[in-house]
């Protein structure tokens, strides 16, 4: 009885992970154009990179369309290089820190419950969208094809999905009547799904609006096969004119590669060395060896030579010598330096961030390598915002976010001088973001050193100048003793005493 009660048991244990596994599978989305190869393909884990000639180079970043553009870009991106380096410099420079400000209307208190309780909904969306692994994504992709393109996918007050859209299928030329870029997704992309049940599963993932217009396409309902994805629901985030930034970094990168070469063969040059054998000839003119007896001689050399690569013999007629072959490699020693140096120069980002021998010109680098990618961020806050106001928002209050210029390099900075506003009043959040904690991080960490762990009893701040003197609790620094006064302090005290004794 207990084995049949068992076995019912297991078996609506099975329906309900089934049942449960196929409610998730729905929810899936994919992260990139190859989540719809086969598995275990080599497509899936080896992207072929192509060699280009640097005239082919040189006219696609000229004059080239934008989609010889990104397969450029992506090409010298997914071959692992200078440029590449590069590129996730600049997209993980930002620690993608910001704040939410909520703003009431006229006449309301965010101390109204209501009120608080929009706000606390608010934050708890944007701790669920793990901003920094989102928004370096999308740095990464705009910095690639100078352009992201995304679609929503799944946005309600219990989850967010946004699906990326391969680049090279998407353009956007136009705006809505809130400023926002449209995308023109060009849907035969899903023709390049060629198993049906593959593409099948692709569609079903899509929003409806697009799997629809692939239909309707397909059925000769639509003349073209490019769409605009509605405003609401499409994501782009351009980089300036919608073209991979830094392009013109890839010819310097081939020239290095090419010096690198040639460096590599000159440094072979110099290490090789010739065995001359010169047999010597009698007084008389005649030959000490016969040819037969001087190929045996050159035979032995070789065979005691062999062991060594870099090694040639010749033999002659007459003294033994070794000579080096020497090259003008001094002279031009620095020319590898200087390749380096000319691909920085070329992306417009300083070398010392990569090998730092200075620190002036690495400060104001970065200061520019953060303006650039603020750029982007402020998009990223308007995006959020919209967001958030779309689930959010009502008569009563309204929402901001704002994504602040906090990188791995500045946060030390950034802490101290948000420190010494915090002191005059300003903001208590803003040195925690530099931190690394976001608004709900600030206030549980708080809840649970004074409240739970009563830290803030426990745990008393040492006497200091800022704090309270060593002989009193009035402020200001403790009192020095007579050997550690100047002598014109000393006399400045005896006179003051001088007069109040007169007195």
């Amino acid at each position: 009885m207990n084995n049949q009660i068992n076995n019912q048991n297991e078996a609506v244990k099975s329906t309900f992970d089934l049942t449960s596994f196929k409610r998730a599978q729905d929810k899936m989305i994919s992260t990139n154009e190859r989540a719809w190869d086969p598995p275990y393909s080599s497509r899936r884990y080896i992207t072929k990179v192509k060699d280009y000639k640097p005239e082919e180079i040189d006219r696609i970043i000229q004059s080239g369309s934008l989609e010889e553009q990104q397969k450029l870009s992506r090409n010298y991106f997914y071959k692992d290089g200078f440029y590449k380096r590069i590129l996730i410099y600049y997209a993980t420079l930002l620690k993608y820190a910001g704040m939410l400000i909520p703003n009431p209307a006229n006449g309301k208190n965010l101390s109204n419950p209501f009120i608080s309780k929009k706000y606390n909904n608010a934050i708890d969306f944007v701790e669920r969208l793990s901003l920094p692994v989102m928004l370096t994504n999308c740095s990464t992709k705009a910095l690639i094809d100078g352009a992201y393109y995304g679609v929503i996918q799944t946005l309600d007050k219990k989850s967010f999905a946004l699906l990326d859209l391969p680049s090279g299928y998407c353009c956007s030329r136009f705006k809505d009547i809130q400023g926002n870029d449209i995308v023109e997704f060009n849907v035969s992309y899903f023709l390049t799904i060629t198993d049906i049940p593959t593409r099948n599963e692709a569609l079903a993932l899509y929003p409806n609006v697009i799997s629809k217009y692939f239909k309707r396409w397909r059925e000769g309902k639509e003349s073209t096969p490019w769409m605009k994805i509605p405003s609401d629901i499409g994501v782009c985030f351009p980089f300036f004119d919608g073209r991979p930034l830094f392009l013109n970094v890839i010819p310097a990168t081939i020239q290095y590669d090419e010096a690198v070469e040639t460096e590599r063969e000159r440094d072979l040059e110099e290490i090789r060395k010739i065995i001359v054998q010169k047999i010597p000839h009698l007084q008389d003119g005649g030959l000490l060896f016969e040819p037969e007896e001087a190929a045996e001689i050159h035979d032995g050399t070789v065979k005691m030579m062999k062991q060594n690569k870099n090694v040639s013999v010749l033999t002659t007629y007459a003294d033994v010598d070794s000579i080096i072959s020497k090259t003008t490699a001094d002279s031009v020693s620095n020319n590898l330096d200087k390749m380096v140096q000319n691909i920085y120069y070329e992306g417009g980002v300083s070398g010392q961030i990569f090998a730092a021998t200075g620190n002036l010109s690495i400060e104001t680098s970065i200061k520019n390598d953060t303006a650039l990618m603020m750029v982007l961020a402020n998009k990223y806050s308007v995006f959020i915002t919209n967001l958030i106001n779309k689930l959010y928002s009502n008569t009563n209050v309204s929402f901001k976010y704002t994504i602040f210029p906090i990188t791995y390099y500045n946060e030390s900075t950034y802490i101290t001088d948000t420190f010494k506003l915090a002191q005059s009043g300003y903001s208590f959040i803003m040195p925690a973001l530099a931190l690394g904690m976001s608004q709900r991080d600030l206030n549980n960490i708080k809840d649970l050193e004074n409240n739970l762990l009563e830290l803030g009893d426990k745990l008393k701040p040492l006497n200091s100048a800022y704090t309270q003197s060593a002989n009193s609790n009035e402020p200001g620094a403790p009192e020095k003793s007579a050997e550690e006064k100047s002598p014109k302090t000393l006399q400045n005290e005896e006179s003051l005493d001088n007069q109040g004794g007169s007195e």
